[in-house]
């Protein structure tokens, strides 16, 4: 593990650790490069779970304290986890135009009219799940994100387990990827924790398609940027013969 793209501090309020914090263990284990990519500011501050809008200013300077400060030991990438929301694509824009935020990531939490449907909603319907998969493809096209995190929250909370309507939902994610050439996430976080992703019959699935694979850590705590929790979604991959790229050109 030499890189990771998916990591959040304690700005998006869910999560523990400065900024500082990450960029140290990241040079302690030896990595080339860190995306620090906190959940995107939104000017409606509707969600308390993320850097508010009026904190950018202040979150910016310190990411670039950071950025300047071990650019001789680590590579730190300045750039946001977002939603497709087609409301935010102007701020997105802005956040990369003038904040310098190059690494913007696609990791749909919520979908719908007014953001309804929860992404980790517990009792997830088929509906949801294809107004997620809608939400998703609609972000790929834009051609605006650089990858796509866990592609499977989808079937978070989905009872029936991986059925007919979850594999449909699936396949018109890893169709619109493939058509794209995004790259799709295996979630460490989510391996090393045990959660409903990565899910094993999702990524058999993924292997009907040509996609580029990339494991993320999703950090949010320092400790899970070391490579012990790494190793977990590593043997994911490992097992179901999926190879992985160590660097994402950006």
């Amino acid at each position: 593990m030499i890189a990771n793209y998916h990591t959040h501090n304690r700005w998006c309020r869910h999560a523990n650790g400065e900024i500082e914090d990450y960029v140290k263990v990241a040079i302690e284990e030896g990595f080339v490069e860190l995306g620090m990519t906190d959940h995107v500011p939104h000017s409606d501050n509707i969600d308390p779970r993320r850097i508010q809008w009026e904190e950018i200013d202040e979150y910016d300077r310190l990411l670039n304290e950071a950025v300047e400060k071990y650019a001789d030991r680590i590579r730190v990438i300045k750039g946001f986890e977002c939603e497709y929301y087609p409301e935010c694509m102007d701020e997105y824009a802005m956040l990369r135009d003038v904040y310098g935020y190059k690494l913007m990531i696609l990791g749909q939490h919520r979908s719908g009219p007014n953001r309804i449907y929860d992404s980790f909603s517990r009792t997830k319907t088929a509906k949801e799940m294809h107004v997620y998969a809608d939400a998703v493809c609609d972000g790929i096209n834009t051609g605006f994100f650089h990858f796509l995190c866990h592609p499977d929250l989808a079937l978070a909370g989905y009872g029936p387990g991986f059925d007919d309507e979850a594999e449909s939902v699936m396949r018109q994610i890893f169709e619109e990827c493939e058509k794209h050439d995004l790259p799709v996430e295996i979630n460490g976080n989510g391996a090393y924790d045990g959660r409903a992703y990565p899910n094993r019959e999702a990524f058999l699935l993924s292997k009907d398609y040509k996609l580029r694979y990339m494991i993320n850590m999703d950090a949010h705590d320092p400790k899970y940027l070391r490579k012990e929790v790494y190793s977990v979604a590593e043997q994911f991959a490992a097992d179901l013969g999926i190879e992985v790229m160590p660097m994402f050109e950006i």
